[in-house]
């Protein structure tokens, strides 16, 4: 994260880790809120940790998208750095399984040609175009790079812009005839915005936004659940958990079914007690294409970022790891 205008964001939420704070959770006519059952959570080890000293992403990693594909678990992330000032940009590491990752080789994506701010990518492949895509923000804003194959580092073009500026955190997903791309709001007013483009406009010539979820704050993920139909997104509170909102459609009304829905308080960790926070998560998909589908909500595993709560300062400080938990034995 993020652009230098969210910086004020930044520090009224994250400034002091070890402080709750008060949550509007009223809901909205528009997401009125399901009562269900808050899942239990198992918590592996650390999967991705820090890079060496001096590399891009030596103090933090976070920000994860990952897809299986040729066999292998190809992991896409924010990198933060110790140097003066610090820096978002991009890395990339591959393994056969994802505990794998833990002693992978990483690689910063120097071919997008993005300069000193580049993160929070989202990775998945395009069947129309025949392409991989990554959607990250930039300092262009909303923007994509794409590529033949997704083990090369060396192959994805140079950043481009996607058309819009207004907002972090960008997650597209398609439904056969639109591709839809969520987003946190850079406005303050903790929403979650949506726009749309036809399938053969990808990545370009977008609708206006319109606001789908409120009283939340950032990074939207989006799945389409293939053991009901529906569609459900995954959008961190300003708290550090996961909500679960639910729709029948990408392009409908969006309803929280859950405030709490995956939330340290109902972490037990399996080896190392490793987080305070349940934060910026990617589910581990059933495919690795535009219709990001996963198999059961009830049953999946989350690619989270997570540390211990703590003083850490600017929230450019935090160290953040990468590790695996899942709501399921």
């Amino acid at each position: 994260m993020k652009h230098l205008s969210y910086i004020l964001i930044i520090l009224f939420t994250c400034c002091s880790k070890n402080k709750v704070q008060e949550k509007t959770t009223e809901p909205t006519s528009n997401a009125k809120e399901e009562a269900i059952a808050i899942p239990n959570w198992y918590a592996e080890a650390r999967c991705f940790l820090d890079g060496p000293t001096g590399a891009f992403d030596d103090l933090a990693v976070k920000d994860p998208s990952i897809v299986y594909s040729g066999g292998r678990y190809h992991l896409f992330y924010t990198g933060r750095d110790k140097g003066t000032g610090g820096l978002w940009r991009m890395g990339y590491a591959n393994a056969t399984s994802i505990a794998g990752l833990k002693t992978a080789g990483r690689t910063f994506m120097s071919a997008l040609n993005a300069g000193s701010y580049f993160c929070a990518p989202q990775v998945f492949w395009f069947p129309v175009k025949g392409k991989w895509f990554i959607i990250y923000q930039s300092g262009l804003g909303a923007s994509f790079a794409t590529s033949t194959d997704v083990g090369n580092p060396a192959l994805w073009t140079a950043n481009r812009a996607m058309g819009f500026t207004d907002g972090i955190d960008f997650w597209c997903i398609a439904d056969g005839s639109y591709v839809y791309c969520f987003y946190s709001a850079q406005d303050g007013s903790r929403t979650i915005k949506r726009r749309r483009t036809t399938i053969s406009n990808f990545p370009y010539n977008w609708e206006a936004p319109t606001v789908v979820a409120t009283s939340t704050f950032e990074a939207p993920h989006v799945y389409r659940n293939k053991a009901d139909g529906k569609y459900y997104m995954i959008v961190e509170d300003i708290n550090r958990y996961q909500e679960l909102w639910t729709a029948a459609s990408l392009g409908g009304t969006w309803t929280k079914v859950s405030e709490q829905w995956a939330v340290r308080s109902r972490l037990t960790f399996l080896s190392e007690v490793w987080t305070d926070q349940v934060s910026h998560v990617e589910a581990i998909r059933s495919g690795n294409d535009d219709k990001m589908e996963i198999d059961n909500i009830d049953r999946c595993q989350l690619l989270i970022q997570g540390v211990p709560n703590g003083n850490y300062g600017d929230y450019g400080n935090i160290p953040y790891d990468l590790g695996i938990i899942r709501n399921y034995q």
